[in-house]
């Protein structure tokens, strides 16, 4: 009699191949996925430069992709192309001239090329550094933009940021990045908010998030200790700023985050006039002797340790300062009328240079 033996091992080796194939594209479909998520929505320039761009009638996707990436707009058409696929655009996008920014992003392009936004007024606005949300405000509400309570609104509303939630609960005061923009006269007051934050988002880069997580800093304090840096250091308007002045503020600013670190160390206040002045909503650069009585938490001559949120918006040097302060034993700094700082180690140093430079 004939027996016949069949071995089924061939058989589940090969169906534990297909099995980890499977799963191999699986998790080769998701990468590309959160990749592709990140790539679409990311802004396409930390600066801003406005683009005139033009869709012919009859151009295809791919023909608008390929044009948006030659005027350095997104940066592939392939993924262009698959994007608008998944969105379901394609076919959608409508004939006419476009004033694109080079800031945004690839899923905002799409956004404008679907809905037909063609060529509209724009208004510029600069946000300096150093501004209170209210001064924004005020800057944004005299180019005819916003209303007070639209911009009010906007800050408490619940806007996607990377920073959140510490960014919502002081109503993103020190996270709407100072720029020149060029705002679109039909946006509302969420998409110009929007607009700045992801500005934000933009200027903190990988590396600096990395330093702050190896140094133990958290964002919050990064941003409520550089708004102050960016209310104590500068210089009187009558000083030209050129390339020397601007690299010895820098250097100023590292020094005065130096110090503000140092009397943390010792918990010592901070004692900043700047904060005191937040308080009572002067804008002087000095705090009166009076003010410094005033019972608020930015008070920082009466209560120790960071104020409870931020005092400004500030600019990328004074961020950079808050995460590379200098390596100082300072622990007192003045500004002379034109604004430069001098410091000392000792209370005895401080007044030497306060009779010297201030009396």
């Amino acid at each position: 009699m004939d027996f016949q033996f069949q071995n089924n091992r061939p058989k589940r080796s090969k169906t534990r191949i297909v099995f980890l194939t499977l799963f191999l594209l699986v998790v080769a479909a998701g990468a590309f996925f959160v990749y592709a998520y990140f790539k679409v929505h990311k802004s396409g320039s930390s600066d801003s430069e406005q683009i005139t761009f033009s869709v012919p009638r009859g151009a295809s996707t791919r023909d608008v992709g390929e044009r948006l990436e030659e005027k350095n707009l997104i940066s592939g058409t392939t993924l262009f192309v698959l994007y608008s696929f998944y969105e379901g655009a394609n076919g959608k996008i409508q004939a006419g001239d476009y004033q694109l920014d080079k800031k945004m992003s690839m899923a905002e392009i799409l956004t404008s090329l679907t809905e037909g936004k063609v060529t509209r007024t724009l208004k510029r606005v600069t946000v300096v550094e150093g501004w209170k949300n209210s001064l924004i405000r005020d800057q944004l509400e005299e180019a005819g933009l916003v209303t007070e309570s639209q911009f009010e609104d906007a800050v408490k509303a619940n806007h996607e940021f990377k920073f959140n939630p510490y960014a919502r609960s002081v109503n993103y005061e020190g996270f709407l990045f100072p720029d020149t923009y060029q705002f679109d006269v039909t946006w509302d007051a969420n998409q110009i908010i929007q607009r700045m934050l992801r500005n934000f988002e933009s200027k903190i880069t990988d590396q600096m998030l990395a330093d702050m997580e190896r140094k133990n800093l958290k964002m919050e304090d990064v941003i409520v200790l550089a708004s102050i840096i960016e209310r104590e250091v500068g210089r009187n308007p009558s000083v030209t700023i050129d390339a020397n002045v601007s690299a010895m503020m820098q250097r100023e600013r590292e020094n005065v985050a130096s110090i503000f670190y140092n009397r943390l160390e010792i918990d010592m206040p901070l004692q900043s006039d700047a904060t005191v002045n937040y308080a009572t909503g002067k804008s002087d650069r000095r705090a009166l002797f009076s003010d410094l009585e005033i019972d608020s938490p930015y008070n920082t001559y009466k209560y120790k340790g960071l104020p409870p949120g931020p005092i400004s918006n500030p600019g990328i040097n004074s961020i950079r300062a808050a995460i590379y302060p200098a390596d100082t034993d300072y622990l007192y700094f003045l500004n002379d009328p034109s604004g430069v700082a001098y410091y000392g180690r000792t209370i005895e140093e401080h007044n030497s240079n306060r009779a010297r430079y201030l009396e």
